[in-house]
């Protein structure tokens, strides 16, 4: 088995450099960069063999259709799912939420349940549900003073809908801020939410958990998950909605929302179309093949590396980088203050106002671009929900106080060097604007 540091050779971005500088990649929670296995996968199917799947049987076709199945049992295997019928292809996390959003038959007494820091791919479709009256209220489950999931308040909003929970769909880890809910947790909110109501359904987004650590979806006992192929070493434009089978074939529970080529395997003028079975009925349309085929690459890939190195590795990065920032005191970090409960995510902000910069935005993220090809983000994160409700917190620190959030997210190329470099280029930028008023409190 090979050291972290051997793949890193392995992917082609890192190896060039801008001003003398090489590239330091701190971005992975939005994107990952791609390893040369995923894009050999991907070259081939357009050099060999690009053609149509499904529909037609010669040889280039039957090699599409090869590299598919392939790429499904691949994801069968990372995740933990009994069958590859259970692996659904999709553009991405959110067009899978939004699968099921709209796939599944509601009655308008239902609640859907999340938690109060959802990516808006996973709040905005259970909002338009509410708010068209397909379903009775989205509520969102408060975290604790730490950001972490709270199951006492969990338990309490179950007793409070009285059994008309249907859906309950939590982030996984958080975009935010890293925090995950622990597996034993994940398990209590099942057993719970099932205790409630039999019908109801659980469904994590893992969009930053899979890519970073091991998920076993049948250990875990939910009935969806959902991620992006592209925050895992693999191509854009490919997701995976793992649903149970059993789920997925039941039309008195689920039907596709998107229908036509690849969905039906009959139809008639007049009458009911007769769907294919999981998975082919909810792949409407020709597929992303070379995409998919560089997600089983990918996965492949991931399997190797090994899930348990990555985040036993992203957690080493965060506690270094934890414990150079928090020498700042114009720094804070949001969430955990255990950097080990924030996954590879450091998301923190200025207590310092942002007035000598342009558009009242502090442009730290652009210096550490421009200075030392260190690439971060800045923003909110699609997670703009928690920031307002947030917003009195930040108004206790100083009135009308709204900070930048900076996030740095670690993958399994990073380094503990450039965890370094990154702590000395702050200090250089924090030193410039020293002489700005500093604030109390926060």
């Amino acid at each position: 088995m090979s050291e972290l540091k051997d793949y890193r050779n392995l992917f082609p971005s890192l190896n060039q450099e801008r001003g003398g500088l090489p590239p330091i990649y701190f971005d992975n929670a939005c994107m990952t960069l791609k390893p040369q296995p995923v894009i050999d996968a991907i070259l081939d199917y357009y050099n060999r063999y690009p053609a149509c799947g499904e529909r037609s049987t010669h040889w280039f076709a039957a090699q599409v259709d090869k590299g598919v199945e392939e790429s499904r049992k691949a994801i069968r295997q990372l995740i933990g799912a009994s069958s590859i019928k259970e692996i659904v292809f999709t553009k991405n996390t959110t067009e899978a939420i939004n699968l099921v959003a709209q796939s599944l038959r509601w009655n308008p007494e239902d609640v859907v349940l999340t938690t109060d820091k959802e990516h808006n791919s996973n709040l905005c479709p259970w909002q338009k549900l509410a708010e068209r009256g397909i379903v009775a209220k989205h509520r969102p489950i408060p975290s604790d003073e730490q950001s972490r999931f709270s199951l006492q308040e969990f338990r309490k909003i179950l007793d409070e809908e009285q059994g008309k929970v249907r859906m309950v769909s939590l982030c996984h880890s958080s975009n935010l801020d890293g925090t995950a809910i622990p597996d034993a947790t994940i398990k209590e909110v099942v057993k719970l939410t099932k205790a409630h109501n039999p019908d109801a359904l659980v469904f994590l987004d893992a969009a930053q958990s899979v890519p970073h650590k091991r998920v076993n979806v049948q250990e875990l006992g939910v009935d969806f998950i959902a991620f992006s192929i592209h925050k895992m070493c693999g191509p854009t434009g490919v997701g995976v909605l793992y649903g149970r089978k059993e789920i997925l074939n039941d039309e008195e529970v689920i039907q596709p929302f998107l229908v036509g080529g690849g969905t039906v395997e009959d139809t008639h003028l007049f009458g009911h179309p007769r769907y294919f079975r999981s998975p082919y009925k909810f792949e409407a349309g020709l597929q992303n093949y070379a995409g998919i085929i560089g997600a089983g690459a990918a996965a492949r890939f991931l399997a190797e590396v090994g899930s348990e190195r990555i985040a036993e590795h992203e957690r080493v990065l965060n506690r270094a980088l934890t414990a150079k920032l928090s020498e700042f005191p114009e720094i804070r970090i949001l969430g955990p203050s255990d950097p080990g409960e924030r996954s590879g995510i450091c998301t923190f902000y200025l207590l310092k106002p942002a007035t000598r910069f342009s558009d009242s935005e502090p442009d730290i993220d652009e210096k550490l671009d421009g200075r030392a090809n260190i690439m971060i983000r800045k923003g909110t994160f699609c997670v703009h929900s928690w920031y307002h409700a947030h917003e009195p917190q930040f108004d206790s620190i100083w009135p009308g106080f709204r900070p930048t959030l900076f996030r740095a997210s670690f993958y399994l190329y990073n380094t503990l060097e450039e965890v370094e470099l990154f702590a000395s280029t702050m200090s250089q930028i924090l030193e410039e604007i020293a002489e700005l008023p500093t604030l109390t409190g926060g």
